[in-house]
């Protein structure tokens, strides 16, 4: 595949801005609209129609299974990407297959289909959107991902290419965490915030343009090899079957333990960002104006933490920085714990105290947006280089496996069970999410030596 200038990169980069943003609006703000239990302030706004429609045991357990099969998906379809040969190549296709499907099932979340309270006919509804849109949000990025290691000519770039990649996450989070909040103050019910929002999808339409594929069908494959030699130095780039790809990616030892160690802070990271918008409303007290002040104190420093995030990994290594990353989120955490409304009557205090946590875990956020996509990218084009074999959806894919697992019990069966305790329960969410976070660091200790080579030198080796 055709390399990206540094120009192209940032354009690419931008490709998933779009989804990345409606994939947070459906996790954080859709999944909990459908019921009141947990809020306080804005109620009317932050629900569809202020009341619980969906049967909430049901709804829950049909939540859970719509994240399960999104985690085991990831491997099946991460395989499918990786061999399939059409004309037109094997990444626009599927793109294009995972995207349609994904656009419509969102579009459809936002109109209920009864406004009847606990109602059953909406649980299986919204179960089987649910299902639909995770998985084809799965297909959509794990071979947008995939193709990281491709357009990618050195590892240079493709920290580059994350970076930027982090870079738009950032503003993402922050129209999703702190701008709704305003429209939230405004009276705008979030039904309307996420119709409005959804045509912000067709920036994933950049790839089917970018990439410059040529076919993988067997026959054309031959007679291309036949019309341009490879040279002796380069890799020749072998099919690698379902099996074979699986094999090759659970034997790489240093990337299962990074599994372990993303897996532990995914679980807390997606426990937050389920619940984020009730913790405002509920035990911290804040309305849509003050959630999006405490939210900004979050995302708004990111870009400069983001250099210095770098600036540590340059100097001690992706394991350091990775750390130090993490301890920083957990003290946000226990602050907005702290931040209790029957602790500090006072609003703007409470404020204070959020807001000042959230700008020291902004250190981290930049962190955990650029290094999910660092670590896959790199060990597949290493192997890639090494082997000649390339399968670089299935380290995505993999890890995808892995966090949809943590997610699916973090978001639909620890929160729920969190928010059927009420305040008390919603105000030790970041209690969990701080202890998910030291779990994290500690397991990082175990990651191969040579991880701490990432960011420090242009040859870097993350394979043991």
């Amino acid at each position: 595949m055709k390399k990206f200038s540094k120009g192209q990169l940032i354009l690419y980069a931008f490709a998933g801005f779009g989804p990345s943003l409606i994939g947070t609006i459906f996790g954080t703000y859709l999944l909990n609209a459908l019921m009141v239990e947990g809020f306080v302030v804005d109620v009317e706004h932050w629900t569809f129609m202020n009341k619980t429609i969906v049967a909430v045991t049901l709804y829950t357990i049909l939540i859970f299974f719509s994240k399960m099969m999104d985690g085991i998906m990831d491997i099946p379809l991460a395989g499918w990407t990786d061999s399939l040969k059409t004309r037109w190549g094997k990444r626009r296709p599927a793109i294009l297959i995972g995207f349609i499907p994904m656009v419509i099932s969102f579009v459809l979340f936002c109109f209920p289909i009864s406004s009847d309270e606990f109602s059953v006919a909406n649980s299986w509804y919204f179960g089987i959107l649910a299902t639909i849109f995770f998985t084809t949000y799965t297909l959509t990025f794990v071979t947008y991902y995939g193709t990281y290691s491709e357009v990618t000519a050195n590892s240079e770039d493709r920290i580059k290419l994350s970076n930027w990649k982090a870079f738009f996450d950032t503003i993402q989070y922050s129209i999703g965490y702190a701008v709704i909040p305003i429209f939230i103050g405004l009276e705008i019910n979030i039904q309307i915030i996420a119709l409005a929002s959804a045509p912000l999808m067709l920036t994933m339409i950049l790839p089917l343009f970018m990439l410059k594929e040529k076919s993988t069908r067997p026959k054309d494959v031959a007679k291309q090899r036949e019309l341009e030699p490879i040279s002796p130095d380069a890799p020749v780039e072998e099919d690698v079957g379902f099996f074979e790809s699986l094999k090759l990616t659970v034997k790489n030892k240093g990337f299962m333990m990074w599994l372990a160690v993303m897996a532990a802070f995914f679980f807390g990271l997606q426990l937050f960002l389920a619940g984020q918008n009730v913790l405002a409303s509920g035990p911290m007290g804040l309305n849509g104006l003050q959630t999006a002040i405490l939210n900004t104190s979050a995302f708004a420093p990111v870009p400069i933490t983001l250099m210095i995030y770098r600036a540590v990994m340059k100097k001690k290594g992706f394991r350091f920085a990775f750390q130090t990353a993490l301890a920083a989120f957990a003290v946000a955490m226990i602050s907005f714990s702290i931040a209790y409304v029957g602790w500090f009557p006072n609003a703007w205090i409470r404020l204070a105290i959020g807001a000042t946590g959230g700008t020291i875990g902004s250190y981290g956020i930049g962190a955990f947006f650029s290094a999910p996509y660092i670590i896959p990218s790199q060990m597949a084009a290493e192997e890639l280089e090494r082997t000649g074999k390339s399968h670089p959806s299935m380290y995505f894919a993999m890890q995808g496996f892995f966090n949809a697992i943590v997610a699916a019990i973090s978001t639909s069966l620890v929160w729920f069970y969190l928010r059927k305790l009420g305040i008390i329960g919603v105000q030790l969410m970041p209690v969990v999410v701080a202890i998910a976070c030291v779990v994290s660091i500690i397991l990082a200790f175990k990651l191969p030596k040579t991880f701490n080579t990432l960011g420090r030198k242009d040859t870097l080796k993350l394979t043991e």
